[in-house]
């Protein structure tokens, strides 16, 4: 081998020790970083087995709650108090409590022995038919028709303590498979001039929205508007009673 081959070949050697040698070192420097990536990879298909292995199945008895890590419960509780919030939101646009409360008041008003009467015919009061009028254990019921479907009132009033002359309870709606509609937080408060209710400001407590929303705010705006009818002509009667009784009293001729 002459010379000029030799120094040839000790060159290629050399370059080829600089690069073994360079990668070695790049591979050791960034050893982790490579262990890291396999690893993630490794864990990642192995929790896939796992929640697939483990994913929770319906049995023959009925299903399973699936169990929530801490992270997936509070983001079911947040996406369920958004939910609330804008059911709450159409119970206030829509002011459903108070027509609900509204028309309550009406049938505990109208539904007593000396004015049952009046005011029902075949057992029908301004379009709503009252089936059933209970009390038992402190709780007032009061079962009825609107629009073909059968509803419940409860009202806990009877049920419920005082706190220095005042008393919080509720009252429930439900339909004919008891679902609660709704549930008004009602106040009762006790003065000079008597009794005195008012709806709690945060909304109902429990509230399914559906059609029998309008059902509940036509009806009721219909009870109002023939109620109003009947006090504007009882103050205009009483208002003749007292015409005539002034001008017998003063003598006055027409």
């Amino acid at each position: 081998m002459t010379s000029e081959k030799l120094f040839i070949l000790v060159i290629v050697v050399i370059v080829a020790t600089v690069v073994v040698t360079a990668a070695i070192i790049q591979i050791s420097q960034n050893r982790r970083r490579i262990m890291r990536v396999i690893l993630d990879r490794l864990n990642f298909r192995f929790g896939a087995g796992q929640r697939k292995l483990f994913k929770p199945e319906q049995s023959s008895s009925g299903s399973k709650p699936k169990v929530m890590t801490a992270e997936e419960s509070l983001a079911e509780l947040a996406r369920l108090q958004k939910l609330i919030e804008e059911r709450k939101q159409i119970a206030s646009d829509t002011d459903v409590s108070h027509h609900v409360w509204g028309l309550y008041r009406s049938l505990v008003r109208y539904n007593s022995p000396h004015s049952l009467d009046r005011y029902i015919q075949d057992g029908e009061w301004y379009d709503v038919k009252i089936l059933q009028v209970t009390t038992q254990d402190g709780l007032k019921k009061i079962e009825f028709e609107l629009k073909e479907a059968r509803y419940k009132f409860v009202d806990d009033e009877d049920k419920q303590g005082w706190r220095v002359k005042m008393k919080l309870f509720s009252l429930c709606l439900y339909d004919d498979s008891d679902n609660c509609l709704i549930e008004i937080p009602m106040k009762m408060n006790v003065d000079s001039s008597g009794r005195q209710y008012s709806i709690s400001s945060e909304g109902p407590t429990a509230f399914i929205p559906g059609g029998w929303i309008n059902d509940f705010i036509n009806v009721k705006l219909k009870h109002q508007r023939i109620r109003n009818q009947e006090i504007r002509a009882q103050k205009h009667q009483e208002r003749l009673y007292e015409i005539e009784d002034l001008k017998d009293r003063y003598g006055i001729l027409d």
